[in-house]
């Protein structure tokens, strides 16, 4: 997802020394140049560093390395219109991001913190220069991109003609009651006893003893306890021959025994419901937020891709300007 509202790392830059300097005075070599911003060699390779060790770590290094300068450029663009819009992390913000660090990572006092960030090589300076930095370029993303982003009503409804079928399809229900003897499969005399059984328990049913009641006295199901009441079954959920008995066509409220070869089962179906689609108030929500994730993402392309027309970029590496052009 590159710079999309996630915390980053990005290393200190290195400045040119001399105000008429060499390509042997330079402190390191410059990867790329945004405006009047550098991408050194070593903040390159320490975010590639970190890439390579994440949890999306990539075996192609050259993608990764491509990527990498592409996150990169980003965000100097970014702290470019920062500048131009005056926008900045306050040292409330920042302050209120450090506790915040600290309580996910369960640190109580100053000493477990400093040896948390230690084992980043990290220091405390450092840290809250990353995430004023963070913090920042979330602020000018909120005013350019996500506050511009609108999904209305008209949008959500048809979205949901257009994606019911695919996402919130109800596959056809029913209220299921179950008895269930078992048997092992390798013994013909114990399947016999529990068909017989099983016999026993739709003799009693039919002479008026009620489901529930029978199946807590014959069912050795998970459900007997509760007089086999499995609840609300959907088609496909059972295995295919139980399924077959409980969606019967046409409906029958008392079907068939089913025998398996280690189980016999006896079904009440209740309350057939046909298959439908999940209404859209009840989906409304996860509709918009799948539409502003796949708003955001094609705005927010377009917003560094105008950015990048507008500003001066140079890469300096020849094999990662190679890159940039066959992207392009």
């Amino acid at each position: 997802m590159g710079l999309h509202m996630k915390t980053k790392s990005v290393a200190l830059l290195f400045l040119v020394a001399g105000t008429v300097a060499t390509a042997s005075e330079l402190v390191e070599r410059i990867v790329a140049r945004v405006n009047d911003r550098l991408i050194t060699s070593s903040e390159f390779q320490k975010r590639v560093d970190v890439a390579t060790h994440g949890p999306k770590g990539n075996s192609d290094s050259a993608g990764l390395r491509k990527d990498t300068l592409d996150d990169l450029i980003k965000e100097k663009l970014i702290e470019e219109r920062a500048k131009e819009l005056a926008v900045a992390a306050t040292d409330a913000e920042v302050e209120e991001a450090v506790e915040r660090v600290k309580r996910q990572y369960n640190l109580a006092t100053d000493t477990e913190f400093d040896a948390a960030l230690a084992q980043s090589n990290l220091n405390r300076e450092e840290l809250k220069r990353q995430i004023r930095q963070t913090v920042t370029i979330q602020k000018v993303i909120s005013r350019d991109v996500t506050s511009k982003l609108d999904v209305g009503e008209d949008m959500l409804r048809l979205e949901y003609e257009r994606q019911k079928d695919a996402l919130y399809r109800v596959p056809e229900q029913a209220r299921v009651y179950e008895i269930v003897i078992r048997f092992p499969a390798s013994d013909p005399a114990a399947r016999e006893r529990a068909v017989n059984r099983l016999e026993q328990a739709r003799a009693k049913i039919a002479a008026g003893t009620s489901f529930p009641d029978v199946a807590r006295e014959y069912s050795e199901g998970n459900a007997a306890s509760r007089g086999g009441d499995l609840g609300l079954v959907s088609r496909g959920e059972l295995l295919p021959a139980l399924d077959a008995a409980v969606f019967a066509d046409p409906p029958k409220e008392f079907p068939p025994p089913v025998i398996l070869p280690a189980s016999a089962h006896l079904f009440r179906v209740m309350e057939r419901k046909p298959a439908g689609h999940r209404p859209f108030d009840e989906v409304s929500e996860d509709l918009k937020k799948r539409i502003g994730e796949n708003l955001y993402d094609k705005r927010f392309t377009e917003y560094i891709e105008k950015l990048r027309r507008e500003a001066f970029v140079k890469i300096y590496d020849p094999d990662l300007a190679k890159a940039q052009e066959k992207k392009s």
